[in-house]
């Protein structure tokens, strides 16, 4: 088992992450809470006091760093994030960090060398990275079957239903919902493509009146050989919108419908396979991946038995430092 506390209980990710705990009594634990905010603590009591045995909540994140902890999970509201972080690594622990990583590059980079001089693991929170298609691209990219890889597409659409909630969690970001959700994405391009050449951000408010809440942006990157294009909409009115699209000169994989942990899923997630000369697409369909527990087991893993990360320190600054780039945040 290993020990963990949560600085922040913000985020709507925290609730999957404390699920999966309550869950696994045999691997993980939540020994404590901490968050700056009364009515978040009040909130989330209310969902999680039945589901996590002792309960306990601190007035203080110092105080929950006194207790005996083995890694420390950082969920709460993103320009809060890296400076509570930054509390978990000096006292020792090794962090859970949610995405994306803070709102200014300096930042996590002298957060990321802190980690480094102190020999403690920083694992960046990205959900899609254990969803079970997108494990068979990465798969399917690193065996060669799709040659060489020329373009990643992806589109990640929020609905426009919760419109008005968006502006009010995320206006004070330069790059509002591109911001919120194309990390996620920027993620597995990198893994795909490595570190991007250039970055074109088109962040535009398409909806209603004037405005400067970004609703509606894209980004294009440039690789040596590729491009890549994200596409983060608040405006989605049609189900089952969100997909990534990977072609190259051997193959290409089509993820139709990502899903999410908020989201209605099915019990099957298909991807859709090409290889060159084939009559047509192949589509497979693999059980669903539950959310979560993969980056509570590799996190566990990289701190008790010392395993190498799936996803390297130098891969979440690339990563972070495109995410910026792209949301005119840079």
């Amino acid at each position: 088992m290993i020990k963990l506390g949560m600085l922040g209980m913000w985020h709507s990710h925290a609730d999957g992450i404390v699920r999966q705990v309550a869950e696994h009594p045999d691997e993980f634990a939540l020994v404590g809470f901490y968050d700056p905010d009364p009515a978040v603590v009040a909130e989330k009591r209310r969902k999680w006091e039945p589901l996590i045995p002792n309960f306990r909540v601190f007035e203080r994140p110092e105080q929950l760093l006194s207790e005996q902890l083995e890694g420390v999970v950082v969920e709460s509201r993103v320009y809060e994030n890296l400076s509570l972080a930054r509390l978990a690594l000096e006292s020792g622990r090794p962090v859970m960090l949610e995405k994306p990583a803070g709102v200014r590059m300096d930042e996590f980079r002298a957060l990321v060398d802190l980690a480094q001089r102190k020999h403690l693991h920083v694992q960046m929170i990205y959900l899609f990275r254990y969803m079970s298609a997108v494990q068979e691209l990465l798969r399917q990219a690193r065996a060669g079957s799709l040659g060489q890889i020329y373009a990643f597409r992806a589109r990640l659409p929020k609905d426009l239903k919760s419109y008005d909630h968006y502006v009010d969690e995320l206006g004070r970001y330069k790059g509002g919902i591109f911001f919120e959700m194309a990390g996620h994405v920027v993620d597995l391009m990198v893994a795909l493509l490595g570190k991007p050449l250039s970055v074109t951000p088109f962040m535009a408010h398409h909806h209603g009146g004037p405005g400067t809440f970004v609703d509606n942006g894209v980004a294009v990157f440039g690789f040596e050989r590729a491009w890549g294009i994200i596409e983060v909409p608040a405006l989605e009115v049609a189900p089952h919108a969100r997909r990534i699209e990977v072609y190259g000169t051997a193959g290409a994989c089509s993820i139709p419908h990502l899903g999410s942990g908020h989201l209605a899923n099915k019990n099957i997630q298909p991807i859709e396979i090409y290889q060159a000369g084939a009559a047509d697409w192949q589509v497979k369909e693999l059980p669903a991946a539950t959310l979560q527990i993969a980056d509570l087991r590799q996190f566990a893993a990289v701190v008790k038995e010392r395993a190498t990360p799936d996803f390297t320190t130098a891969h979440d600054l690339i990563v972070q430092e495109a995410l910026l780039a792209s949301c005119g945040m840079a």
